[in-house]
């Protein structure tokens, strides 16, 4: 006896991404209507006394500038946690509550 294969569903999304413009379009655009090309990395300059700096540098470990970045941010989310806190305190104390 043969069983019969139920269709189900999944959960996955189907990507409905449109195909971008080639080179060789781009290029025969540009050369076409006299136009430049726009799409460009931004280009970085630093001095030479400068030297290469850390965010620029491929050889740089970008950890330890993301953990600084982190850093920052939790300090500034405490500072934030600490002015609320005490702004309650200040509210309850004008009110005569306390908790």
């Amino acid at each position: 006896m043969y069983t019969n294969k139920r269709n189900t569903t999944t959960s996955f999304k189907i990507n409905n991404s449109t195909e971008g413009e080639t080179i060789e379009q781009k290029v025969a655009r540009a050369l076409n209507n006299g136009e430049g090309i726009t799409d460009s990395a931004q280009v970085i300059y630093t001095e030479r006394r400068h030297g290469v700096l850390p965010e620029y540098n491929i050889r740089t470990d970008r950890w330890e500038i993301a953990v600084d970045a982190m850093d920052k941010i939790q300090k500034e989310n405490t500072a934030k946690r600490e002015a609320n806190i005490i702004k309650m305190n200040t509210k309850n104390e004008e009110n005569g509550t306390s908790e």
